[in-house]
């Protein structure tokens, strides 16, 4: 279970620590010395001979402490992938596990610790602990170490999470920020979506209607399976308008992309159309 306690540990612990210390002071004495020697060989009193196999040494020790540091960045890798791969398969008996080993250590590349922080944040709120999302969403803001897609996507999540949190007037506000700036459609979908939960949330969906065609093209076109999270709640917005009609469609096509039970995971919101309307035959991916 993610807690807001575990949140902030985990944030303290990979915050990469400022300037030279530890493997880094080494490989700079040891630079130092080579540089030194390969100057005046005889630099230690004990003869060129010998101050020569003494700089092939530390030429040695510096040649392995860079394969060492290649070899944490390969291994850093691939713990990316693998917690891309469980966050997007919600495998979050992985994510979990996979997040406490990587974060309890510095992670200097600030990209990266940011990726993993909004991983973090995802693990959460599917755990329904959206003051520790909150709070990982809040680091990756303050820190504005990602890069400009992090940086929107963490404002869109942090808008739906505050939702959930109570913050109502905070969120309504964060989400007519990421509005009036222009944004391509790939972004504006993510906007969308979150907008769309917004009217659900405020009882405001029904009075939007005219925009479903347009969200449902954004939706398609930008956020791939997780497009049936936008069609479930235009089923809601339709729902509540009494069109049954289309919201049996809407609910239909959500439950082509995404499992009713991931669907009603996501979103409680959703549990009266679930109970009103079949969901799709096929499989979901």
């Amino acid at each position: 279970m993610v807690t807001i306690q575990t949140v902030d540990r985990l944030i303290q612990s990979s915050r990469a620590r400022r300037g030279l210390r530890g493997s880094g002071l080494i490989l700079l004495g040891l630079s130092m010395m080579l540089g030194a020697l390969l100057a005046d060989p005889g630099l230690l009193g004990i003869g060129p001979r010998w101050g020569g196999l003494v700089a092939q040494l530390l030429l040695l020790a510096i040649f392995g402490m860079l394969a060492r540091w290649a070899w944490l960045q390969r291994r850093l890798s691939r713990q990316l992938v693998q917690v891309f791969e469980a966050v997007q398969l919600q495998h979050w008996e992985q994510v979990g596990p996979l997040l406490e080993t990587i974060l309890s250590h510095p992670v200097r590349h600030g990209q990266a610790r940011c990726e993993l922080l909004l991983s973090l944040a995802t693990l959460a709120e599917a755990e329904h602990e959206y003051d520790a999302a909150q709070r990982a969403l809040e680091a990756v803001l303050e820190e504005q170490r990602g890069d400009a897609l992090q940086l929107h996507t963490a404002r869109v999540a942090l808008a739906a999470v505050m939702f959930r949190t109570g913050q109502t007037t905070d969120a309504v506000a964060l989400i007519d920020r990421l509005h009036r700036v222009e944004i391509p459609e790939p972004l504006k979908a993510q906007v969308e979506l979150v907008a769309l939960f917004r009217e659900l949330v405020m009882g405001q969906a029904q009075d939007n209607l005219a925009a479903a065609g347009e969200r449902r093209r954004l939706f398609r076109e930008h956020l791939s399976t997780r497009a049936g999270y936008g069609y479930g709640l235009l089923a809601a917005a339709f729902d509540r308008a009494n069109q049954p009609v289309e919201a049996g469609r809407y609910w239909h096509d959500a439950t082509l992309l995404v499992r009713p039970e991931e669907l009603l995971g996501r979103f409680r919101e959703l549990e009266a159309v679930a109970g009103r309307y079949p969901r799709a035959q096929e499989v979901p991916l």
